[in-house]
């Protein structure tokens, strides 16, 4: 563990954090996971049991006003294999653009600046898009030159995110957002005023079933009722169990009572009581 000063670098309005080890620049990790959207523990666990990143990671503290922090870091070097690790179609769909953006563009970003007389002569590995907007949730960049924005919502219903179109500007695109769910058709059904009455609506249309008399409890606690019935029911046979036995070792001892009285034939003590109950 070593102990060094930080150093800031903005990318595309955020900080990437950088710190010197062994006259090597390192990467603070958990800041670009929250810059992401990436969950920190599970990439943490990701590169603690990766076979080369493991090798490159090193715990670095670095003095700030309320005392010493530490940060995971990685070389520079490797933040490209731990980006273009991470599948983008696994991750959640608002963070798709974000990700795409630090694959595209990271690494050129940190290499131009701390090898900035190297970097000079040559051209950056992939043609980056000079302060391309990080984007509002479910609207994504497009190719289209005309309509370079498409958007998407989570539709409850469906279960699923869905398009609902491309678009020329931002605005535009979060409108269509507002719009898909204020002009998406509702079903409708006659339910009388009064009485208790149960609605079903599925794809073969809207049925309207009257439920007076009827309880109604939540499914969930239902199932949990169940299930205590079921623990209760098995504990109760077991107790019926043992009540049987108890009321068959009282059996038992009022005959060997009697031996005293010369009633019963001492013979029956020469049995041990609880073989008596087995049998």
């Amino acid at each position: 563990m070593s102990n060094t000063k930080l150093e800031t670098i903005q990318f595309h309005n955020q900080q990437l954090i950088v710190l010197n080890h062994k006259n090597k620049p390192y990467i603070a990790m958990k800041p670009v996971c929250e810059n992401i959207g990436l969950d920190w523990h599970a990439q943490r666990q990701r590169i603690h049991r990766h076979h080369v990143l493991s090798k490159g990671e090193v715990i670095i503290t670095s003095p700030s006003k309320s005392g010493n922090q530490e940060y995971l870091c990685l070389p520079i070097s490797m933040i490209n294999g731990w980006l273009f690790g991470i599948e983008t179609s696994r991750v959640k769909p608002g963070i798709r653009a974000t990700l795409e953006q630090y694959q595209l563009e990271c690494f050129d970003v940190l290499y131009n600046h701390f090898m900035p007389k190297v970097a000079q002569p040559y051209t950056n590995t992939i043609p980056v898009t000079p302060n391309r907007e990080l984007l509002p949730k479910g609207v994504y960049h497009n190719k289209s030159l005309n309509k370079p924005y498409r958007a998407y919502v989570y539709d409850m219903g469906l279960k699923k995110e869905v398009s609902v179109g491309t678009f020329a500007t931002v605005d535009e695109a979060l409108d269509a957002q507002k719009d898909y769910f204020q002009t998406k058709p509702f079903k409708t059904a006659p339910i009388p005023a009064h009485g208790r009455w149960l609605v079903i609506s599925d794809i073969n249309g809207i049925e309207v079933k009257n439920i007076d008399g009827y309880n109604c409890v939540n499914f969930k606690q239902f199932r949990k009722l169940q299930s205590d019935a079921r623990t209760y029911a098995e504990e109760t046979i077991k107790l019926l169990h043992k009540i049987q036995d108890l009321a068959s070792l009282s059996h038992e001892f009022l005959y060997r009572l009697k031996v005293l009285e010369g009633v019963e034939n001492a013979s029956r003590l020469d049995t041990p009581i609880l073989d008596l109950l087995k049998n």
